[in-house]
């Protein structure tokens, strides 16, 4: 007697917990109209610019923050080789031919955790650094 209470009660939930949440999506898709204010940072930021008189779009934000971004990581990259140079750890020419093999790498996605962990992160050591 308990096992079939037990299975109608399952049952029961079961099913008020799919007809839930197949009715809170359906509402959340009939929500989504294009007056909505952007859920991202660099859409709402457009926005504001927009208010203000500026006419930009996200994605011109988002190609302008990237291209920012790789510039100061181009610029801290070489004050941190320039800082090994000057302080004798590194030569000049192994800067240049790390920035060589750095060049020659094919653009793919960085992932961390393959081939277990930093000892593959496909980095040449550089003797002179383990100083």
């Amino acid at each position: 007697m308990w096992r079939r209470k037990k299975f109608i009660i399952i049952n029961l939930l079961t099913v008020i917990l799919m007809v839930g949440s197949i009715g809170g999506v359906a509402l959340a898709q009939s929500k989504g109209d294009e007056s909505e204010e952007p859920r991202t940072l660099i859409g709402r930021v457009s926005v504001i610019l927009a208010k203000d008189g500026v006419n930009v779009s996200a994605e011109q934000l988002q190609d302008a923050f990237k291209k920012a971004t790789g510039e100061l990581r181009a610029e801290a990259k070489e004050k941190k080789l320039q800082a090994l140079v000057n302080s004798g750890k590194v030569t000049q020419e192994e800067v240049d031919q790390l920035q060589a093999w750095l060049e020659s790498k094919p653009d793919v996605p960085f992932r961390f955790g393959l081939k277990g962990g930093h000892k593959h992160w496909g980095i040449p050591r550089m003797r002179s650094l383990s100083k």
